[in-house]
């Protein structure tokens, strides 16, 4: 494994001015690029084989339907050089139950780099400074690498199998 320090930012997907919705947009093209083209990550994720190959704006329309159907935050994982490894996000917040949910993806390029290590602490400080004290997610008992990073954080099995809960108030 890479122990190289990883350089990379969470960008939160929002329409604030014509800047970002171009750096959103660049984003978005290569997202898409990755959906379409790496067949490692999970079918979830991915397009369909038989489906028309995804574009920039089929991208930002699903991730915005998607922000406002799950009441979550969505961010793209980019390195240095502007260059979109992923994404990350923090759904079905509920503030007064202080929760949510949270779930990513790397292009397979990217993974066994800390990379995700990185963004999933990120993300768990913007969950934090949301007042979120507990955080979900499903992840399959085959994804070890996943649960590696749950585990490095403290994160317990939940009821589920393939469930694991993060409370953030002990966590690292």
């Amino acid at each position: 494994m890479n122990t190289e320090p990883v350089s990379l930012k969470l960008t939160p997907r929002s329409v604030e001015n014509g800047e970002i919705e171009r750096i959103h947009r660049s984003y978005a093209d290569q997202l898409a690029e990755i959906l379409n083209t790496d067949e490692d990550i999970p079918l979830e994720f991915r397009s369909p084989p038989d489906a028309p190959p995804l574009t920039t704006e089929s991208v930002l329309s699903y991730i915005d339907t998607w922000v406002r159907e799950r009441n979550a935050l969505f961010f793209f994982i980019v390195l240095e050089g502007d260059v979109v490894a992923g994404s990350i996000s923090l759904s079905h917040i509920d503030l007064q139950a202080s929760s949510a949910r949270t779930g990513y993806f790397l292009a397979t390029r990217f993974q066994g780099r800390g990379i995700g290590t990185e963004a999933f602490s990120l993300m768990l400080d913007v969950a934090r400074k949301n007042g979120i004290k507990s955080v979900s997610g499903s992840v399959p008992e085959a994804n070890v690498a996943s649960r590696r990073i749950w585990a490095k954080h403290g994160a317990i099995p939940g009821a589920k199998v393939d469930e694991v809960t993060l409370s953030l108030e002990n966590s690292i």
